[in-house]
This record gives C-alpha cells, structure tokens and sequence, in this order.
C-alpha cells in the first residue's frame, strides 16, 4: 500500500518523498491545483491533485494508504488568518477524519518548536507549555496540535506529532536561501549579540526522524522534538553559511530588543497598508533568528533511536551548493 505524504512539493515534504522512493516505497502525494509536479514524476510518485480545505480530495488521498506523513501546511507568520485556519486546524482535523474513515493505520503530523514559542529563553523539552504569539502561524499551530490531542485521546488515533526545529538545507529558499543572498549581498545583520542558539536541522535528518515516528510501534500518542543538538549559535550559522560563500560574516548588529520593537511598528505599518507581503522585519523572524532557543532531544533519541547525522559544516556545505546551483537556473538534489 502506498504512503500519502502532504506538502510533497514543499521543503520537508520533498526530502521525505526522496527517502520514501529510495526505500523503494510506493509513495502518494497530495498535491495542491497548479503546482509543479514534474520531480515527483521522474520518481514515479502517485500524484493525487487536492487540499486540505477541499474535503472530497481528502477523501481520495487517504483511500488505500496505510501511513499519511502530513507535511503540508500554512508556514510564515504573515497573511490572512482565515488561510491558516484552513490549512493547519480545519483542514488538518477533516484529514484525521478521513485517515480514520480510511483505516489508515498510523498518522505522523508535522508540528513546529514553534508551539513552545519563538524564543524560549533558554532550552525546553516536549513538555514545556504551549505559548501562542501573535501571529496567525503561531495560534493556528496550537490550535492544531490541541485538535490532534483531542482526537487521539477521545477517537485513539494512531497518531504521532513531530516538532522540527529550525529546518534547513537544499530546496530552502524562505529562509536558507535568503540568508545566504543577504550573506553574499553583505546586506545581512546580526540580530543581538550573535551568541544565542538555535535549533537548528538538516532537513534529511528530519525526514528520517518523521519515517521512524511512522514506524515504531510505541510512538503512537506521543510526540517528539526532532533538533539536531549540537550546539550552533547564530553567528556560528552565519558565519559558516559566509565561509562557504567565501565571503566575509556578518559584522553589523542590531540589539535584539531595539530589533523587536522595530519588527513591531513594521508589523502594525504593515497592517495598517494592508500589505500582501509581510515586512522585512517581523516578531517572528527576529525571535527565531535572535532567540535563545535549544531543545533537548533525548526523548526522541530513546524511543525513535533518532540521532542527527548531518552536522553545522556539512550542512552548510551541501545546502551552498544546492544554492549555487539553484541561483544557475539548476535545479538542487
């Protein structure tokens, strides 16, 4: 039986596609109207056209699967938050429904740290408390993992939540990608002193830690935090991404709080202009990039037998040649 896989053309969705058809894995993809699908055909991946706020392609993508790698959902802390109600509660719930309906045997939903908050001043585990911020990715996110909760207690669901870090690595052009643009550009700027930590992960490492949540059997109910532990500050990110580069790090810096409340009026000027597009600078970003933010993997480690194989250099290494060649026009493996 096949494997459905969401958000299959997106950054995580993509890597997990490729360890599934390495494998040797028929694999589905759910695939919104209009999006490129022409990598997934050369892997001879099912394609099941739909989305998540269109119940009846729900329906079709979970008919005859035995596990669904939900990968798919709204991201960015910027657009209408009826778009992330959609996305990542409504449609996330009519999803569940249909997996069940189906027989679907385990269930993995992608998650985000972020439900923890975008700076946790300091470092957490799975148990630390939801903390919403204000931004629509923030709240739809809770609101979606407290959905998956319900319905595993109340309908015992199979399934699994996953929490990744800061995912990065080839194909990521929101957030790798524009560093290193601004990185070549030298437009970049340290945010803080530069010496927080980041929970940083290579998006294969994350891939792998989503297929053994979909496997071990006593993963069922829980949730894991999926980081890669080493401990990488945010001038170690930059100033690596500059050395493969070969250019300069970023040497200007903008205390954090100023930075904040910058983001903030660039926030309310945003909203008040009715902009589509967020603004350079936005609460989110600036957390996450100037936070301090380190998470503990043990729990994952144990019971997935997950350990982080890519490490801080080789990361950077592969995913500045992923991008040196994406900025040829070429597409990155």
């Amino acid at each position: 039986m096949p494997v459905l896989v969401t958000g299959a053309t997106g950054l995580l969705g993509s890597h997990v596609v490729d360890l599934l058809v390495e494998r040797g894995e028929a694999v589905r993809a759910l695939v919104r109207p209009g999006e490129d699908v022409q990598r997934l055909l050369c892997s001879n991946v099912e394609i099941c056209r739909g989305d998540l706020g269109d119940a009846s392609s729900l329906k079709a993508a979970v008919s005859s699967v035995d596990r669904v790698l939900h990968c798919a959902a709204r991201t960015g802390p910027w657009g209408p938050a009826a778009d992330y109600q959609v996305a990542n509660v409504t449609g996330l719930r009519s999803l569940l429904d249909h997996a069940r309906a189906a027989g679907v045997q385990r269930f993995v939903h992608v998650s985000s740290v972020t439900v923890h908050g975008n700076d946790v001043r300091g470092t957490a585990d799975e148990t630390a408390p939801f903390r919403v911020e204000p931004n629509p990715y923030s709240r739809s996110k809770v609101q979606g993992e407290r959905i998956v909760r319900q319905m595993i207690e109340k309908e015992e669901l199979p399934v699994t939540v996953v929490r990744p870090g800061l995912i990065y690595g080839p194909r990521d052009r929101s957030s790798f990608g524009r560093f290193a643009t601004m990185i070549r550009r030298r437009t970049m700027v340290v945010i803080g002193t530069g010496h927080n930590h980041l929970p940083l992960v290579y998006v294969r490492d994350v891939a792998e830690g989503l297929l053994r949540a979909s496997e071990v059997a006593d993963a069922v109910g829980q949730t894991y935090l999926l980081v890669n532990d080493e401990p990488v500050t945010q001038h170690d990110y930059l100033a690596a991404i500059a050395s493969e580069l070969g250019v300069p790090p970023p040497a200007m810096h903008v205390p954090y709080h100023l930075a904040l409340g910058l983001g903030t009026v660039a926030e309310l000027l945003g909203h008040l202009q009715r902009r589509e597009h967020p603004p350079a600078l936005t609460r989110y970003g600036l957390q996450v990039l100037g936070g301090e933010n380190r998470f503990l993997v043990d729990r994952a480690r144990r019971e997935l037998g997950f350990s982080p194989r890519i490490d801080l250099a080789e990361g950077v290494r592969r995913s500045v040649a992923w991008y040196r060649a994406a900025c040829d026009g070429v597409e990155g493996a």
